[in-house]
């Protein structure tokens, strides 16, 4: 399964970046062992694309068919670090081939994309700046796949 997070603005060489690659390196040296493909981030620029309407555009242009869509969203459903890899695992196992995660930018995204989106995950309640949320997400895609393989990474 391939897994990518499309992702609303950029963030350059900071250190939410440096983060964001060293969970993506993590997971990518790991990722076969589970059948899923190299994560892979792809960012749309906001400074380009400045409306929500602009940005849910370009989004759709690079989700082809056959793509299960996961937004992130304060107003989603909360989850468990067990069960979003059980949502993982589950997707994997009944054949999905491709899974996104979208990440909006400082204000959201446009109401469009949830209605083509599979499922609407939350990071909590509180609000979090959308750079943090790439770090949370790819930290929590690694630590999925921690615990597939049984790895000490996730502590109970």
């Amino acid at each position: 399964m391939k897994i990518s997070i499309i992702a609303v603005g950029r963030i350059s060489n900071s250190f939410e970046a440096e983060l964001v690659n060293r969970y993506i390196n993590r997971f990518n040296k790991i990722n076969k062992l589970i059948g899923l493909s190299q994560l892979l981030i792809i960012e749309v620029d906001d400074k380009k694309y400045k409306t929500k309407k602009q940005q849910a555009k370009k989004i759709s242009e690079i989700i082809k068919t056959e793509t299960n869509i996961v937004i992130f969203d304060q107003k989603g459903k909360s989850v468990s670090s067990e069960n979003f890899t059980k949502y993982l695992t589950n997707q994997r196992d009944s054949g999905v081939k491709k899974l996104v995660f979208i990440i909006g930018g400082a204000f959201g995204l446009c109401r469009s994309l949830y209605k083509e989106s599979n499922e609407i995950f939350s990071l909590g309640k509180m609000i979090w700046p959308h750079f943090l949320v790439r770090v949370m997400v790819t930290e929590q895609i690694y630590r999925s796949a921690s615990i597939i393989l049984g790895n000490p990474y996730h502590k109970n």
